[in-house]
């Protein structure tokens, strides 16, 4: 059975349509960084986009077909598909590195910017869905778009002032 007019239809292919302009982004940016460090996050984080990808057109698909729209299965699935030291394995590959002249810092806060709107498009999408398996699917992308902030902000820090960077990574590690 196929339902032609489902409340959170839309936003779920707002959804699709924003994660690919994501990964087309991350996947140029990482293509036309001149840094290494650059490439590997900007690959990274395309990465991370496409997964995003898979997950809401699984969810979509088994949503318009009438289906459950498993979001806790998903979720699942997309944890356990990324290694949670893939991006801490790139900032410790930076302790011998001295950033060079090509550091590519309005990519960085343009990536600030698009996961910042990510973030405010899923909590809008969140707080208007009524669909509890689609509200929960958004909340998790909520917070995914955050940690990619976290990491955009990171690389913006690093290049910025690499030894601050590092001083304040190394109290992470006494303090955290």
């Amino acid at each position: 059975m196929e339902h032609k007019h489902l409340p959170d239809k839309d936003a779920l292919l707002a959804a699709i349509e924003m994660e690919e302009r994501g990964y087309n982004f991350f996947k140029d940016s990482a293509g036309k960084a001149n840094d290494t460090f650059a490439k590997e996050v900007f690959s990274f984080l395309a990465d991370e986009e496409l997964n995003h990808i898979k997950a809401i057109k699984k969810f979509n698909e088994e949503y318009i077909k009438g289906g459950l729209g498993d979001a806790d299965r998903i979720i699942a699935e997309l944890k356990a598909g990324k290694p949670k030291t893939s991006i801490v394995k790139i900032f410790d590959q930076l302790k011998d590195k001295t950033p060079t002249a090509g550091r590519d810092l309005d990519v960085y806060e343009f990536a600030m910017d698009f996961e910042l709107k990510g973030e405010a498009f899923y909590k809008k999408a969140e707080a208007e869905a009524t669909d509890p398996r689609a509200k929960k699917l958004y909340g998790f992308l909520v917070g995914e778009e955050q940690k990619h902030f976290k990491i955009v902000e990171s690389c913006m820090a690093y290049f910025e002032n690499p030894a601050e960077f590092f001083h304040q990574r190394e109290k992470w590690h006494v303090e955290g």
